[in-house]
């Protein structure tokens, strides 16, 4: 009985926390050099914002693309909704980009496990999924 009221703790915890990220949109604001080589680095530039069109600030943020084959990511830097990272480009160029959140999920029997969140991108050049 008393797990189980441990983790209904920690649900109701956790929902609030959850359920603010779920409003969460990105915004490239840079462009992207469609033709760039593996290898190469580039500067990404982003904005995170609420559904009301608020900043939305974070740590642990991360921009990530894809390749062929092949992915890269880098960590965000920044603040008041708005962050860059400097990333290469994987093998094959560019053919998607993700924007994330580092998240983090324990278990009652104390394992964790890297849980990342990605936020929709409004203005995605390569339709990623």
């Amino acid at each position: 009985m008393r797990i189980v009221l441990v983790i209904l703790v920690a649900l109701l915890v956790a929902a609030p926390v959850a359920s603010a990220k779920e409003d969460v949109r990105a915004h490239l604001e840079s462009t992207l050099p469609k033709a760039a080589k593996a290898g190469t680095t580039i500067t990404v530039k982003w904005r995170l914002y609420t559904a009301d069109g608020k900043p939305f600030g974070a740590g642990e943020l991360f921009v990530r693309l894809r390749g062929q084959g092949a992915v890269t990511r880098a960590d965000g830097t920044g603040r008041d909704g708005r962050y860059s990272a400097r990333v290469k480009v994987p093998r094959g160029g560019i053919r998607g980009i993700r924007f994330g959140l580092m998240g983090y999920r324990t278990y009652p029997d104390g394992r964790s496990e890297v849980a990342p969140v990605y936020f929709p991108l409004d203005n995605d050049p390569y339709e990623s999924r």
